[in-house]
């Protein structure tokens, strides 16, 4: 989790082109001003908090998308799935 919570604030307050360096190899064949101005709107649009837990919100719009996709066939309950994060 540690890991986790420095990957999430690496992307979130590092510079963008900074983050594109360190993921370049997973995008073979997309120049790194693209990565990086990609990288810059998610950082915008807050896409990666530093608070790794799932809140039932989240949890219950992610379901939502499985089940509309039929990924799932029925709602399995919050309580029952999420945990919190270790400390």
């Amino acid at each position: 989790m540690r890991a986790y919570r420095r990957a999430l604030r690496f992307v979130s307050e590092s510079p963008a082109g900074h983050v594109a360096e360190a993921e370049a190899r997973f995008f073979p064949g997309i120049s790194a001003d693209v990565v990086a101005a990609s990288i810059s709107r998610y950082q915008r649009l807050g896409n990666w908090r530093l608070d790794p837990a799932i809140t039932r919100e989240q949890y219950e719009a992610a379901l939502d998308v499985f089940l509309h996709a039929g990924v799932f066939r029925e709602r399995f309950p919050f309580e029952d799935v999420v945990v919190p994060p270790p400390a």
